[in-house]
């Protein structure tokens, strides 16, 4: 009888489920597929002569693995980054003749993810999965949780934290279960619009980063005893920064290098309506562009987000959870707040971009769009880490940039 141990998890969780070759994108499609070690070993000694050909032509040592748990071992890719085991109907072949214990760590828990933290199993999904992310954005009520305990199957541990070790004494990492509630405590505060909650967010972690600077153990005092209401200018409304914006996001476009260095066929079209949208390729007039793009903003996405805040919120909320915020990037609490910004600003340019060339938007159409960006932008190797340390390099990573991007 398997184990129970302790978990915690979102109450959409248990809604999951594969629809293998149904789905509109596929996870084994576009990205590179690793190969524990149990996993390698197993399929050199199939008894199926044709799978074992199959194995032994597409699957490799990889010589320099960083866990014998994940990528021991590497799959040869065909055409268009598609795996050599989908057949025709994108199915896997392994699990349809060999059964699931035949797949890889990596391939059993996608969009499953697990962080271990003080003794509980934190569960959540990725919405770089579509059926995920339609389970997730879609939930109205937003995102709760549950903690039970049960039995865990197989599975690939993102981290593994325990925050009363002598490792953590001096780091902020030691509260981060209380930093990450309070924070998605803020965002799920639907008394505030959603530019509040991310304003109040930052003003917290700002404040908090300095007490970690200068007065570590007061720490957990200054958490306790935060007020969202305690500044005056919390809830004052900050026009936007059409210049700044459209500036900034068109760099990160033109630094990804989309039509040459993204894999996503999804998100190179996107790209191009985005262009399209905002006239990039007619002007270079960042001023025209940004009258563009103000227009668009008060024509489509301040209505639609008002009326649809709660996808929005799902999105934060889960990133939050699963990344481990505010330590998703480094452990500056800062930093985490600043790249969660980035990512939800540069969903709303985009998101804009491609209302503007479409001259129509559904909700359908938006959590395909927050699902091609997790899986193309969050999956990248190295571009937000490239966009954080740009950021940290001129000196942005202040609450003065947040505002000009909020």
């Amino acid at each position: 009888m398997d184990k129970k141990i302790k978990m915690r998890y979102p109450l959409y969780l248990k809604e999951f489920k594969c629809i293998g070759g149904s789905c509109e994108d596929n996870c084994c499609i576009g990205w590179d597929i690793d190969i524990d070690k149990t996993t390698f070993r197993q399929y050199f000694k199939v008894k199926d002569k044709e799978m074992k050909r199959m194995f032994q032509k597409n699957v490799h040592n990889n010589n320099y693995y960083c866990s014998a748990d994940v990528d021991y071992g590497k799959v040869k890719l065909k055409a268009g980054k598609r795996c050599p085991f989908l057949d025709e109907n994108n199915y896997c072949i392994i699990y349809s003749k060999l059964g699931e214990q035949y797949l890889s760590n990596v391939c059993t828990a996608f969009p499953r993810i697990t962080n271990k933290i003080d003794g509980y199993y934190e569960m959540s999904l990725d919405i770089a999965c579509p059926e995920a992310a339609k389970i997730i954005l879609l939930k109205k009520d937003g995102i709760k949780f549950k903690e039970s305990e049960e039995t865990l199957g197989k599975h690939i541990l993102s981290s593994n934290i325990d925050t009363k070790s002598k490792e953590f004494n001096k780091s902020p990492i030691k509260y981060i279960t209380k930093i990450r509630d309070f924070s998605i405590k803020i965002i799920k505060n639907r008394k505030l619009d959603l530019s509040e909650r991310l304003f109040i967010l930052g003003n917290f972690l700002e404040e908090l980063q300095k007490k970690i600077n200068y007065n570590f153990k007061e720490v957990n005092k200054f958490i306790n005893e935060y007020n969202i209401n305690s500044t005056n200018d919390f809830h004052e409304k900050y026009t936007l920064n059409y210049d700044v914006q459209v500036s900034f996001f068109k760099k990160i476009i033109d630094d990804l290098d989309v039509f040459k260095e993204v894999d996503s066929t999804s998100f190179q079209q996107y790209t191009k309506e985005l262009i399209a949208g905002f006239n990039f390729n007619e002007t270079k007039d960042i001023n025209k562009c940004s009258k563009v793009y103000k227009k668009g903003f008060e024509c489509y996405f301040e209505e639609f987000i008002n009326n649809n805040s709660y996808i929005f919120e799902n999105y934060l909320v889960n990133f939050m959870y699963k990344n481990l915020f505010p330590f998703s990037e480094t452990e500056s609490v800062f930093d985490g707040y600043i790249m969660l910004l980035i990512r939800f600003s540069f969903i709303r340019f985009y998101l804009i971009g491609i209302f503007l060339f479409n001259k129509q938007v559904s909700i359908d159409n938006v959590v395909r769009f927050m699902q091609v960006f997790s899986k193309t932008i969050e999956h990248h190797k190295t571009f937000l880490v490239d966009v954080l340390n740009d950021i940290k390099k001129k000196g942005s990573d202040n609450m003065k940039f947040a505002k000009t991007i909020l």
